[in-house]
């Protein structure tokens, strides 16, 4: 089974994704703020991570750019699912690694394609 980190702090959206990721046959942890996920990544191994762009104190870019700090998890497909959809945001978002950029509203499909095309369930 292949693990999913949803960093959102919006909870429905989170339940939401959560509870379909689910269906389709991913392990998913969640948390609220990319400090939290980040020590989470100390003890748990994402095989993919779904990324708001604004949260608390550190945003998604940020926490993007630590990751890839990490030899350990710099390689790990990173999606942005987020409502700031500015061309400029999108192209750093780009810039820094991550692998798709997807707007809300979006549609449920297209992001589940997105993630099996990055990182097949098992």
């Amino acid at each position: 089974m292949k693990n999913v980190l949803l960093v959102e702090d919006e909870e429905e959206l989170v339940d939401i994704v959560g509870s379909v990721l689910g269906e389709e046959g991913y392990n998913v942890k969640k948390s609220v703020t990319a400090e939290a996920a980040l020590q989470l990544c100390e003890s748990y191994q994402p095989d993919l991570i779904i990324c708001d762009v604004k949260m608390g104190e550190m945003d998604g870019f940020a926490m993007l750019e630590k990751l890839k700090m990490s030899e350990r998890l710099k390689n790990i497909p990173f999606i942005f699912l987020t409502a700031f959809d500015e061309t400029e945001a999108r192209k750093k978002g780009v810039k820094l690694g991550a692998d798709a950029y997807i707007t809300k509203p979006f549609d449920i499909d297209d992001l589940l394609r997105t993630v099996r095309k990055l990182v097949p369930p098992a």
